[in-house]
């Protein structure tokens, strides 16, 4: 799927657009997978772990040596070609043995922690998805307050205008007219906050995808459906990806512990040299060599205490993660239904009915059917209604997105 060309046209439309620019999730997605700087780190890592396979299924490099004696401080190197000198020159190779299969255990150890910074990598794609989630839901429902209470704004102005009418007319007291201006400053600072909180969102969006400009970010997807719930997952949780490079990282640390155990089998060097003896034998003479450590296998405790201590930490870690992933899939599935049934319930209040019977009791209090008091109550209710069904559309999306990434499994599985 080449989605390269198309993220960076996107992200390049995005920088470049003056007004508001409606990106759909899967546009976003795309796009977070190009640029996103966690993604592109956590492919570094894994190419790191790549080239330290590479090292360590080398076996060790053979070493060329040199040297030359016998040069006299005195009488010097002496006269004539270089053949005629009277020093005496070696040149030798030499071999390292390594015993102890030390060679099959790096490469062992090098190939789960390669294995683990892929599913790293992949654990990290599913746990930046769901950020991208809750930064793309939590945008939609800024930009959703901000309608509203730009709305409420634009109402408040109007009734504030028709105040200063019927109070420079004798039809309203100002008092009242006072109390309409107390609440007109609650709306207007409201819209106020709701703008600066639609620029975090989009800030918080931009990051994610990689972008420096935000102001231009605009949610376009719609709300998840209201009936969509929190499903059991078929597959096996412990399937995973974060708990499978768990798994690769403990079998890394097993391998890191037959390594440093290794160790207590000495490695042997041997070599074969030449040297040409001038003035005693006049040719070259051929000979042998082998090297062999001195020392106790205790020497090597610090080491294998060292690589027990990481594995018991890995095993640590992984047990951790287990109970940690039983505990949070209860917790997530119940959320994901309350927060389900909490958004059925007050969608089920019908806003455009609850709308209506604002608009009623406005006008009601034009024609003198009802108080000022009565007014300011029934908008303030309102306001708290349009807040709270925002909110909880908010809360339903991402417990779905949540749910969804604590039981995603496959390999590049999307949410």
């Amino acid at each position: 799927m080449n989605f390269l060309p198309r993220s960076a046209a996107l992200l390049a439309a995005l920088a470049c657009a003056p007004a508001a620019w409606a990106i759909s999730l899967q546009d976003a997605r795309r796009a977070m997978d190009a640029h996103n700087p966690d993604l592109r780190a956590a492919a570094l890592e894994l190419r790191g772990a790549q080239g330290d396979a590479l090292t360590a299924a080398l076996r060790p490099a053979p070493e060329l040596s040199l040297g030359t004696s016998k040069i006299s401080p005195t009488h010097g190197v002496g006269s004539g070609r270089w053949q005629d000198k009277r020093v005496d020159s070696t040149v030798g190779l030499g071999f390292t043995w390594e015993r102890g299969g030390k060679r099959t255990l790096r490469m062992r150890q090098a190939d789960a922690l390669v294995e683990a910074a892929g599913l790293e990598q992949l654990d990290m794609r599913r746990r930046q998805q769901l950020a991208l989630h809750e930064a793309y839901f939590g945008l939609k429902a800024a930009q959703d307050v901000r309608d509203i209470a730009e709305a409420n704004r634009r109402s408040s102005a109007e009734q504030m205008a028709a105040a200063e009418r019927q109070v420079a007319s004798g039809a309203m007291a100002p008092v009242d007219r006072a109390r309409l201006a107390v609440d007109d400053l609650a709306v207007a600072d409201a819209a106020r906050e709701a703008a600066l909180d639609l620029r975090d969102a989009q800030h918080t969006l931009a990051l994610l995808l990689g972008m420096e400009e935000s102001a231009s970010l605009s949610a376009d997807d719609a709300w998840p459906d209201a009936s969509r719930e929190a499903a059991g997952s078929a597959a096996d949780p412990q399937q995973r990806v974060d708990l499978r490079a768990a798994r690769s990282r403990l079998a890394a640390a097993d391998a890191g512990v037959a390594l440093a155990r290794s160790e207590r089998r000495r490695d042997i060097q041997w070599g074969v040299d030449a040297e040409r003896e001038p003035t005693d034998i006049n040719g070259v003479t051929w000979g042998v060599s082998v090297t062999i450590p001195l020392g106790a296998p205790s020497r090597a405790q610090g080491g294998i205490r060292r690589a027990e201590a990481d594995r018991d930490a890995a095993a640590l870690e992984l047990h951790a993660l287990q109970r940690q992933t039983w505990a949070a899939l209860d917790q997530l599935q119940a959320g994901a239904e309350a927060a389900a049934q909490r958004r059925r319930d007050y969608e089920g209040l019908q806003a455009d009915s609850a709308r209506k019977a604002v608009q009623g009791i406005e006008l009601a209090y034009r024609r003198g059917a009802a108080s000022l008091t009565d007014l300011l109550d029934a908008r303030r209710s309102w306001r708290e209604f349009e807040a709270a069904l925002i909110q909880a559309r908010a809360d339903h999306a991402i417990a779905l997105a949540r749910w969804s990434a604590a039981t995603s499994v496959a390999e590049g599985e999307t949410l």
